[in-house]
Protein backbone atom coordinates (compact mmCIF):
# COMPACT_ATOMS: atom_id res chain seq x y z
CA UNK A 1 0.00 0.00 0.00
CA UNK A 2 1.04 3.51 -0.94
CA UNK A 3 0.76 6.46 1.38
CA UNK A 4 -0.17 9.72 -0.76
CA UNK A 5 2.18 12.43 -0.63
CA UNK A 6 1.51 15.86 -0.13
CA UNK A 7 3.05 18.53 -1.86
CA UNK A 8 5.65 20.74 -0.86
CA UNK A 9 4.70 23.84 1.08
CA UNK A 10 6.28 26.93 1.04
CA UNK A 11 7.42 26.52 4.69
CA UNK A 12 9.02 23.00 3.91
CA UNK A 13 11.61 24.53 1.05
CA UNK A 14 14.78 24.80 3.15
CA UNK A 15 14.47 22.06 5.95
CA UNK A 16 15.97 18.95 5.64
CA UNK A 17 12.71 16.02 5.07
CA UNK A 18 12.73 12.97 7.41
CA UNK A 19 13.65 11.20 4.08
CA UNK A 20 16.94 13.02 3.06
CA UNK A 21 20.00 13.63 5.19
CA UNK A 22 20.93 17.26 6.13
CA UNK A 23 22.54 19.10 3.91
CA UNK A 24 25.56 19.88 6.75
CA UNK A 25 26.86 16.55 8.57
CA UNK A 26 27.06 17.32 12.20
CA UNK A 27 29.90 15.96 14.54
CA UNK A 28 33.32 16.25 15.92
CA UNK A 29 34.68 14.52 12.44
CA UNK A 30 32.72 16.74 10.17
CA UNK A 31 33.41 19.92 12.44
CA UNK A 32 37.23 18.89 11.61
CA UNK A 33 36.17 18.24 7.70
CA UNK A 34 35.12 21.98 7.58
CA UNK A 35 38.39 23.51 9.11
CA UNK A 36 40.51 21.83 5.35
CA UNK A 37 39.40 24.64 3.17
CA UNK A 38 40.42 27.70 5.56
CA UNK A 39 43.61 25.50 6.44
CA UNK A 40 44.95 25.20 2.56
CA UNK A 41 43.71 28.58 1.85
CA UNK A 42 45.80 30.45 4.94
CA UNK A 43 48.68 27.82 4.14
CA UNK A 44 48.53 29.06 0.09
CA UNK A 45 48.74 32.60 1.74
CA UNK A 46 51.78 31.87 3.80
CA UNK A 47 53.79 30.29 0.77
CA UNK A 48 52.30 33.48 -1.45
CA UNK A 49 53.96 35.90 1.18
CA UNK A 50 57.10 33.34 1.59
CA UNK A 51 57.54 34.05 -2.21
CA UNK A 52 57.19 37.57 -2.42
CA UNK A 53 59.38 37.98 0.65
CA UNK A 54 61.97 36.19 -1.27
CA UNK A 55 61.16 38.01 -4.44
CA UNK A 56 61.94 41.16 -2.26
CA UNK A 57 65.10 39.85 -1.16
CA UNK A 58 66.63 39.52 -4.44
CA UNK A 59 64.94 35.70 -5.10
CA UNK A 60 67.40 34.32 -3.18
CA UNK A 61 66.55 31.72 -0.54
CA UNK A 62 68.09 33.11 2.75
CA UNK A 63 67.93 33.03 6.67
CA UNK A 64 65.03 35.16 6.57
CA UNK A 65 62.85 32.71 3.96
CA UNK A 66 63.68 29.94 5.99
CA UNK A 67 63.06 31.28 9.28
CA UNK A 68 59.68 32.05 7.70
CA UNK A 69 59.43 28.56 6.45
CA UNK A 70 59.69 27.62 9.96
CA UNK A 71 56.69 29.54 11.01
CA UNK A 72 54.74 28.05 8.67
CA UNK A 73 55.84 24.67 9.77
CA UNK A 74 55.29 25.57 13.14
CA UNK A 75 51.45 26.84 12.33
CA UNK A 76 51.03 23.24 10.42
CA UNK A 77 52.26 21.36 13.59
CA UNK A 78 49.72 23.59 15.43
CA UNK A 79 47.22 23.30 13.30
CA UNK A 80 47.71 19.37 13.39
CA UNK A 81 47.11 19.60 17.52
CA UNK A 82 44.54 22.15 18.03
CA UNK A 83 41.99 22.61 14.99
CA UNK A 84 42.84 19.66 13.22
CA UNK A 85 43.66 17.22 15.82
CA UNK A 86 40.24 15.27 14.54
CA UNK A 87 41.09 14.57 11.23
CA UNK A 88 42.30 11.32 12.12
CA UNK A 89 38.59 10.77 12.69
CA UNK A 90 37.74 11.64 9.01
CA UNK A 91 38.31 9.04 6.32
CA UNK A 92 42.30 10.70 4.93
CA UNK A 93 42.13 13.50 6.97
CA UNK A 94 45.50 13.52 7.98
CA UNK A 95 46.59 12.65 5.01
CA UNK A 96 44.40 15.28 3.10
CA UNK A 97 46.25 17.77 5.49
CA UNK A 98 49.68 16.47 4.31
CA UNK A 99 48.75 16.72 0.84
CA UNK A 100 47.65 19.73 0.75
CA UNK A 101 50.45 21.27 2.63
CA UNK A 102 52.84 19.25 0.26
CA UNK A 103 51.26 20.97 -2.75
CA UNK A 104 50.74 24.85 -1.30
CA UNK A 105 54.94 25.17 -0.20
CA UNK A 106 56.12 23.10 -3.10
CA UNK A 107 54.18 24.42 -5.64
CA UNK A 108 55.41 28.24 -4.56
CA UNK A 109 59.11 27.46 -4.72
CA UNK A 110 58.85 25.46 -7.74
CA UNK A 111 56.88 27.84 -9.74
CA UNK A 112 59.26 30.67 -8.41
CA UNK A 113 62.13 28.62 -9.75
CA UNK A 114 60.64 27.40 -12.65
CA UNK A 115 60.24 31.83 -13.73
CA UNK A 116 63.72 32.57 -12.44
CA UNK A 117 64.58 29.88 -14.87
CA UNK A 118 63.15 30.91 -18.03
CA UNK A 119 63.95 34.60 -16.78
CA UNK A 120 67.65 33.29 -16.77
CA UNK A 121 68.15 35.30 -13.93
CA UNK A 122 71.51 34.61 -12.33
CA UNK A 123 69.88 34.05 -8.50
CA UNK A 124 69.18 30.90 -9.34
CA UNK A 125 72.48 30.18 -11.37
CA UNK A 126 74.46 27.44 -9.94
CA UNK A 127 78.22 28.46 -9.50
CA UNK A 128 80.54 25.52 -9.75
CA UNK A 129 79.28 21.95 -9.79
CA UNK A 130 75.64 22.22 -9.42
CA UNK A 131 73.48 24.23 -12.94
CA UNK A 132 71.09 25.68 -9.84
CA UNK A 133 72.19 27.26 -6.98
CA UNK A 134 72.57 25.22 -3.90
CA UNK A 135 69.94 26.93 -1.78
CA UNK A 136 67.68 26.84 -4.67
CA UNK A 137 68.40 23.23 -5.16
CA UNK A 138 67.55 22.42 -1.79
CA UNK A 139 64.23 24.32 -1.43
CA UNK A 140 63.27 22.90 -4.98
CA UNK A 141 64.23 19.35 -5.80
CA UNK A 142 65.66 18.12 -1.83
CA UNK A 143 62.23 19.30 -0.60
CA UNK A 144 59.78 18.86 -3.05
CA UNK A 145 61.81 15.09 -3.51
CA UNK A 146 62.27 14.44 0.11
CA UNK A 147 58.85 15.42 1.40
CA UNK A 148 57.36 13.90 -1.21
CA UNK A 149 58.93 10.18 -0.11
CA UNK A 150 57.16 11.13 3.01
CA UNK A 151 53.75 11.64 1.51
CA UNK A 152 53.88 8.66 -0.70
CA UNK A 153 54.47 6.59 1.94
CA UNK A 154 52.15 8.56 4.19
CA UNK A 155 49.31 7.99 1.65
CA UNK A 156 50.06 4.20 1.06
CA UNK A 157 50.06 3.79 4.80
CA UNK A 158 46.61 5.54 5.00
CA UNK A 159 45.41 2.94 2.05
CA UNK A 160 46.74 0.01 3.71
CA UNK A 161 45.96 0.97 7.55
CA UNK A 162 42.20 2.26 6.95
CA UNK A 163 41.33 1.48 3.19
CA UNK A 164 38.01 2.76 1.83
CA UNK A 165 35.97 1.87 5.54
CA UNK A 166 34.44 4.42 6.81
CA UNK A 167 35.46 7.33 9.08
CA UNK A 168 36.39 6.07 12.76
CA UNK A 169 33.91 7.09 15.51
Amino acid sequence: MTTPSRAAEPSDVGRPSSHTPSATPQGPAAAAHRTLLPYALTLVAASAILQVVIAATGNRISLLSMILLALIALGYAAYLLTIGRRLSRVRYGLFAAHAISYAAINVGFLLHAYLLIALRSPAIAGDGGLAIDETWFGSTFGMAGFWGLGLLIHGIGAVLSRGFEQARA
